[in-house]
């Protein structure tokens, strides 16, 4: 896997919001291999329930499946590699993107983002792309 999407990436795409244009590009590029965190799909339900579409879940989870190339489960080893990324921090890092991040790590992945605190991993431990317009 070259790359792995973060939940606002997914969602920059399903949305049609900034960053869109990358996600498109990442996903036709032949040589890219992009990747999700399963965990992704608990908060890609969380948005579309704040926005009053919980029950299109199911349909447009499964829909969006076969545009990635890996699936990653989250294990004891990503959770263990997630509490380091969230130690050498230098400042609020979530846990679930903590997990995310984790799950790049593990898999030698550029991260794509839209979350600016991403940025408080120092570069030396993740490999990441903010998404712009």
């Amino acid at each position: 896997m070259t790359h792995l999407l973060d939940s606002s990436a997914f969602f920059a795409f399903f949305f049609d919001e900034r960053g869109r244009q990358r996600v498109e590009e990442l996903l036709r590029e032949p040589t890219a291999e992009v990747g999700l965190a399963a965990i992704s799909s608990v908060e890609f339900w969380a948005r579309l329930k704040a926005e009053g579409h919980d029950e299109k879940f199911d349909e447009e989870w499964e829909a969006h499946l076969p545009l990635f190339d890996e699936i990653i489960a989250i294990d004891l080893a990503l959770c263990l590699k997630a509490i380091e990324l969230r130690r050498a921090a230098t400042g609020r890092l979530p846990t679930v993107d903590s997990l995310i991040a984790a799950t790049a790590v593990a898999h030698n992945a550029v991260l794509i983002h839209c979350d600016p605190h991403f940025s408080s991993i120092p570069g030396h431990l993740l490999k990441q792309e903010l998404l712009r317009e």
